[in-house]
């Protein structure tokens, strides 16, 4: 987290000192590197609320001792982007009270009924929670602030070979990865002295697109604490399923382009789903598929108030939405695979006949999205992730129903990454779906969702 929730006081600084602020914690880096003339002790849990609109007003009482212009645009704009990260539940690993619990060794039991209170005690996988925590204030460190669209360079170039941008150079700029040193940026270990990664993560939106009104219509939303959600374009498959008890606090979102949203309103006017149209053509990237995979892993930079995010694809059932999550073990979890023999090694093998089949014939897209293929696999082979993954015992997920727990640290590093994988090698996330959790030794919080929850059918179309 930010400086002043490491460490409990901070020297107030001279307005001249801080200028052209582009986030939150950029003002912060400064106010930790500065010797001040005086201090004025300020307590973490201070600044930290239950609703955004409070977290928010702290801030800037804050900010503004700080001797910041608040009502600057720059100050406005990292609010906006970053002050959710304040709210109580997004900072439950350093909140006084699970510390006390750690000491008097009383972790509360499992709730009868369903709520979303404190639900992160029970997610610690196969660690213990004192490991658990360790993990979490790691990933803190390493850091979990995105890049924000302000602070990416314009004109960038790719400096590998072969030059893959210039193929698909919409997907480059939108995660502001030109090169592998781009890609490795994310898992850069910070030095010792740090006492938190000063550097933004590259993890999408880097760029103006479509997906950015997603954010702008859920970023202050407190209301949908459960986000059930798909992307289905070119009528490709009806929307998704959910039966069992409803919530008000569970959303039903859908991304669709507008040919799929008029199918979907002459089926029914009578649709729980906030159907959001991105356009004629919503396919920003060379490959139409890539959007569906892109957005999959990204609910935590799309909703970033919601407790709980479910994907779900168009052939996807989820059943008992609410047992599934008060039964859950694990920050993320995702359907087993039906061929219960499938591992990362073999997914190559799968996927391209799979990628043929659809095409048809020969493309000179087609051929890229196998090169890339390729090249992954050999980088994943050079660097023994399949070795690996197969001494970890992983098998494949159905990556068509894919939960997690937003405000998780160790969760959101491992999205970010796995993002990064899809976007700088291949577009089919199976392919990469352990390797960023193997990598951060990250897989005892990622588990299977028992197979009572969930159905996975076959694609219909509904133009």
């Amino acid at each position: 987290m930010f400086a002043f929730q490491q460490l409990d006081l901070l020297g107030t600084i001279n307005s001249s000192i801080l200028t052209g602020v582009t986030s939150l914690q950029e003002s912060v880096d400064r106010v930790y590197n500065f010797s001040s003339i005086y201090t004025t002790v300020i307590y973490s849990e201070d600044l930290i609320r239950d609703e955004l609109a409070d977290c928010i007003q702290q801030l800037l009482r804050f900010l503004s001792q700080l001797g910041l212009d608040t009502s600057s645009i720059a100050v406005q704009r990292a609010l906006e982007h970053d002050a959710h990260k304040f709210v109580s539940d997004a900072v439950w690993w350093d909140r006084s009270d699970v510390a006390e619990r750690l000491i008097v060794n009383s972790i509360p039991s499992r709730p009868q009924h369903f709520t979303y209170h404190d639900d992160f005690y029970h997610l610690h996988g196969t660690r213990s929670f004192v490991q658990y925590l360790l993990d979490t204030r790691r990933c803190v460190t390493q850091g979990i602030f995105a890049q924000m669209q302000w602070e990416t360079l314009s004109n960038r170039t790719l400096t590998d070979q072969p030059n893959t941008c210039a193929s698909k150079p919409f997907d480059c700029a939108f995660s502001d990865i030109y090169s592998f040193e781009d890609r490795e940026q994310f898992y850069q270990l910070v030095n010792d002295q740090q006492v938190f990664q000063s550097n933004s993560s590259k993890c999408a939106f880097a760029i103006p697109s479509i997906f950015d009104q997603v954010r702008r219509r859920y970023s202050q939303n407190e209301t949908c604490r459960t986000i059930i959600f798909t992307m289905i374009t070119n009528c490709y498959d009806p929307l998704p399923e959910v039966s069992g008890t409803v919530h008000s606090s569970f959303c039903f979102v859908a991304l669709t382009d507008r040919k799929t949203l008029t199918a979907y309103r002459n089926i029914s006017s009578n649709i729980r789903w906030d159907l959001i149209e991105l356009g004629v053509n919503a396919a920003p990237f060379s490959v139409e598929a890539k959007a569906v995979e892109t957005v999959r892993m990204l609910g935590h930079r799309l909703f970033p108030l919601a407790r709980w995010i479910i994907w779900l694809d168009g052939k996807a059932r989820m059943i008992d939405i609410e047992q599934a999550l008060l039964q859950a073990k694990a920050p993320v979890l995702g359907a087993h695979h039906p061929d219960y023999s499938r591992i990362s090694a073999s997914e190559v093998d799968a996927t391209i006949p799979h990628l043929q089949n659809r095409a048809h014939i020969l493309t000179t897209r087609l051929n890229q999205s196998i090169r890339d293929i390729h090249m992954q696999q050999q980088q994943y082979k050079r660097e023994g992730f399949y070795t690996r993954s197969d001494a970890l015992g992983l098998r494949m997920y159905d990556i068509a129903v894919f939960l997690y727990r937003n405000h998780h640290p160790c969760a959101y590093r491992y999205l970010s990454a796995w993002h990064n994988e899809i976007n700088y090698y291949s577009f089919r996330g199976q392919i990469s779906v352990y390797y960023a959790a193997v990598r951060m030794n990250l897989t005892d919080y990622l588990e299977f969702l028992p197979e009572k929850f969930f159905h996975v059918g076959a694609h219909r179309t509904v133009c």
